[in-house]
């Protein structure tokens, strides 16, 4: 039915649309906008245009935005009431409507909650796309009509009862091409009693986590049903491509999302007589674990490693995980929980983990290790160790510095000055717990070696375990020269046995070592007479250093001193200073 553009007819549709019927109309044979006529335009109903032979579009066909799909709309055989098999063909969109109509109902048949908005969105994402020949449509058309064919994939799923001579292959829909969007499949396989349901899968290629296969042992209304796996992504990611129900049912449930299709999967299915027993390897999952010291655990895992089938293991057992301390301790190092270390395993697990506690001392030293071993609690032929120990080894990220003591020394001649390293960050009784050292450096200053002090360049200090402080010292000479305090400088730096994890002091890895100078020198007048005549006008008067002696160099003094002097005494004299004496003052 298709008329003038009418508000109440389409208020109609919207409440039944709000009731949540899915309302199927046609789009009109008027070869104009569908969003003129009624009930076409109803923002709520499926608005179904029609094609033609060829891919091509029914001539009357309306078209524009107001189009959700296109279906056959000429030609198409139905029905006709002259007798009980006789048909008939007829052409418009009035004849389009009832096939999208049909495929509604299969979508309610698979999936009864469906809303109208969600029967809409499965028909438009499993709709085939651009196949149309839309030239008839006016250009000013061509755009907001929707290029949407009508496609329904076959049905899949089902019950389906298997003989245990029998073979029985189910796939997804469309294999080996791409599977459809939003789908839900399920098969409930069944063989007789006293059998089990095994499935195998050949091919499986599903969009990750998103696009799955879910097995069941039992049946949808059995309240004991009991998943047995998930299966999703590729075929070379799974962890088994076969799978064995507990009991002679199986339910497999396909489902994909809205989004990306792959190939999908393909499975060959049959029941046998009786389970055969299968021996079953448990171990750990690494033969080495590392862990640094401040993450405060590690996770140590036991797992089931043939993992050909979904559900290898049908009864219970349980292993105990044992420690030996290495290096490591326990209670300082790490913590062992004795009392669940026992790790059971149950029907259908395959895999169990274990913490250990580790535990910063906040003490520099060497990485520490212990070992963990397997041991099986449950005495059965079918349960085989393998991978049975494992190294734990402990990090350490703790970190220390070094430095001197001081930075400033002084010393007199002669004597020693007593220079001592230390590790600048201690918070332990023990910080370091490995042997490493540093270098000395004695190369610069105004002091000179050997003259004023015995050079220490390129002397290493080696600290032992538990050592904090390491002193050295320096031998000065007394030259028995007056020449001032003179300076070297001390200086650390990082020798070849040096860890990364002790760091040098950037301030205190230099000190100043002052030698004060304690010797003294005599100054005075060269002579004690001097004789001028009275015509010669001046007389030359020396200063002369009069001790230490004997001079070992020819500039035993390498500071400045001063003479002032006074005539204000003696016989002779001018005017002014009748009188001349000369007094040395240093």
């Amino acid at each position: 039915m298709t008329g003038g553009y009418t508000q109440s007819v389409n208020d109609a549709i919207q409440a039944l649309y709000k009731s949540g019927v899915p309302v199927v109309v046609a789009a009109g044979n008027y070869a104009s906008d569908a969003c003129m006529w009624s009930p076409a335009s109803a923002s709520n109903a499926i608005t179904v245009a029609g094609s033609a032979e060829g891919d091509r579009l029914y001539s009357k066909t309306n078209y524009g935005s107001c189009i959700d799909i296109f279906a056959p709309g000429h030609n198409v055989q139905g029905a006709n009431h002259m007798c009980s098999d006789c048909y008939q063909f007829k052409s418009g969109t009035s004849f389009a409507a009832p096939l999208v109509s049909g495929a509604v109902a299969i979508l309610l048949q698979r999936q009864p909650r469906l809303t109208p908005d969600q029967i809409l969105y499965q028909l438009i994402s499993l709709s085939t796309n651009n196949t149309l020949d839309t030239d008839s449509i006016p250009a000013n058309f061509t755009s907001s009509t929707p290029n949407r064919l009508l496609f329904i994939p076959e049905s899949c799923g089902g019950k389906l009862s298997i003989g245990l001579q029998s073979v029985i292959r189910i796939e997804s829909p469309n294999y080996p091409l791409n599977y459809f969007k939003k789908t839900v499949c399920k098969w409930l396989i069944t063989g007789p009693l006293n059998t089990y349901v095994r499935i195998s899968f050949t091919n499986f290629s599903t969009e990750p986590f998103y696009d799955r296969i879910e097995l069941y042992q039992g049946t949808s209304c059995d309240p004991n049903i009991t998943q047995l796996a998930t299966l999703s992504g590729k075929r070379d990611e799974l962890a088994f491509t076969q799978c064995d129900s507990l009991s002679n049912s199986l339910l497999v449930e396909f489902r994909t999302d809205s989004l990306i299709s792959d190939t999908g999967f393909r499975a060959n299915i049959l029941v046998a007589q009786t389970r055969q027993k299968q021996t079953v390897v448990v171990g750990l999952e690494e033969s080495t674990y590392l862990v640094n010291e401040d993450e405060g655990r590690v996770k140590v895992c036991v797992a089931i490693s043939n993992l050909h089938t979904c559900c290898p293991v049908t009864h219970n057992f349980s292993v105990t995980l044992q420690h030996t301390p290495g290096s490591a301790t326990v209670g300082s190092d790490y913590i062992f929980d004795d009392r669940r270390s026992t790790l059971q395993f149950g029907t259908c697990d395959k895999r169990k983990c274990f913490f250990i506690g580790t535990v910063n001392n906040h003490q520099v030293e060497t990485d520490e290790s212990f070992t963990l071993t397997l041991v099986n609690n449950s005495f059965e032929s079918d349960i085989e160790l393998a991978m049975m120990s494992a190294n734990v080894t402990i990090l350490d990220d703790d970190v220390a510095s070094v430095g001197l003591e001081h930075t400033d020394y002084s010393v007199e001649e002669g004597q020693e000055v007593r220079v001592c390293a230390r590790l600048m960050t201690s918070r332990g009784s023990c910080t370091v717990s490995f042997p490493f050292s540093v270098v000395v450096n004695t190369e610069y200053g105004s002091a000179v070696s050997p003259e004023d002090y015995v050079t220490v360049s390129n002397e290493s200090l080696s600290f032992a375990p538990c050592t904090t402080n390491v002193c050295f010292n320096i031998t000065t000479h007394d030259d028995t020269l007056p020449e001032g305090n003179e300076e070297f400088h001390v200086i650390l730096s990082r020798g070849p046995d040096l860890n990364s994890r002790i760091h040098l002091d950037h301030i205190m890895n230099m000190a100043v070592v002052t030698v004060l100078d304690d010797d003294a020198a005599r100054v005075g007048i060269q002579n004690q007479s001097y004789e001028v005549a009275e015509n010669e006008q001046s007389v030359q008067v020396c200063v002369v250093v009069l001790s230490p002696h004997p001079l070992r160099t020819n500039c035993p003094l390498d500071f400045s001193f001063s003479v002032r002097m006074v005539t204000s005494s003696g016989t002779a004299g001018n005017s002014n200073k009748p009188f001349l004496t000369i007094i040395v003052v240093y």
